[in-house]
């Protein structure tokens, strides 16, 4: 049976869900785009050139008995509202990160989901990048041993992106800045290829370049993750250009008592002396929308646990809560599910 599809959120990454879709037409296909701009509902429907309904109004989407799923790209502050209201009507769930405020309305979603008996998958696309998967075939092959430390770093100019006003700008809807927003990608792809994290150290700032901006643009973290690892992060808003060497700004560098795996100028592994290209693909992230919808879809059909369904997604949700407990109290915090 193909999966008839409401995509709530037609902003930038309603339209990548929309193209996973499109890619994946032998196991859905899209009924309904919404948004509460009417224009951006029809430039999403127009991706499908097959009569798609278009509506300002997410509740009708979710009230609407011929549709099965829903995949919601909205602002972050009105997640947990239409996650509730889309299990309560039996609908599957594809659900953009951050899954939510704080974890308190994380865990009540979760809840909510088990109790329909839906499939709830959070978007953590970083999980769905061809190079991890290759990343954490090699981890597990024991190829540079046992991994005792990580670095992670990423660097972008919010205000080069969005325009004054926007949502994301403002921590009432979006929980928070950096860490919520952009960090929470590499956290939860540390937590898929390292494991749990443990305990967090975690202070951060506004810097002032992001003009209207009430949560922090600028953060830096520890990490120690429950197999003895440590690690370290980095992540700002306000870099007007970016440092780092590589595809998608982002740097991603494990070290095992074997070798080191790192992703500056391509994906290396290294052994003492000796450099080993491993000629991944380097952060092709449209591949990952593609690859994520599919996965939610097919998990659907098949009745199995997302990579990074809602249960899962609790363990980073937790470990940006102690991130944001950690910067308020001033000391190491212990993350808690």
């Amino acid at each position: 049976m193909t999966l008839r599809v409401g995509i709530i959120g037609c902003g930038l990454m309603g339209q990548q869900h929309a193209r996973g879709y499109l890619a994946a037409s032998e196991l859905a296909h899209v009924v309904t785009c919404c948004d509460d701009r009417l224009e951006a509902a029809q430039q999403a429907a127009a991706l499908f050139n097959n009569g798609v309904q278009v509506t300002t109004d997410w509740e009708e989407v979710i009230a609407n008995p011929d549709i099965d799923a829903v995949s919601i790209c909205t602002p972050h502050y009105l997640h947990r509202p239409q996650v509730i209201a889309a299990t309560q009507a039996g609908k599957h769930v594809l659900l953009e990160k951050p899954m939510a405020l704080n974890l308190a309305e994380a865990r009540s979603m979760v809840a909510a989901a088990e109790a329909a008996g839906i499939t709830y998958m959070i978007a953590q696309n970083q999980r769905y990048l061809p190079e991890h998967w290759r990343i954490k075939e090699l981890l597990n092959e024991g190829s540079i041993g046992r991994v005792f430390a990580a670095r992670i770093d990423g660097n972008q100019m919010l205000s080069a992106i969005y325009p004054p006003g926007h949502w994301l700008f403002r921590k009432v809807k979006s929980g928070g800045g950096v860490i919520r927003t952009t960090a929470i990608h590499k956290l939860d792809l540390m937590r898929y290829l390292l494991g749990e994290i443990k305990r967090v150290n975690a202070v951060h700032r506004i810097s002032g370049l992001n003009p209207e901006m009430d949560c922090e643009d600028v953060a830096a973290m520890t990490l120690e993750f429950e197999n003895g690892a440590i690690g370290d992060a980095f992540f700002t808003f306000a870099s007007p250009r970016a440092p780092i060497p590589t595809a998608s700004h982002e740097l991603t560098v494990l070290y095992g008592e074997q070798g080191m795996i790192h992703n500056v100028g391509g994906w290396f592994m290294t052994h003492g002396r000796e450099v080993t290209n491993l000629g991944l693909p380097d952060a092709d992230f449209n591949a990952t929308f593609l690859n994520e919808v599919r996965h939610f879809l097919e998990c659907v059909r098949d009745g199995r646990e997302p990579l990074s369904s809602g249960r899962n997604n609790l363990g980073t949700m937790a470990v940006i809560e102690a991130m944001y407990q950690s910067a308020e109290q001033g000391c190491a915090v212990e993350v808690a599910v």
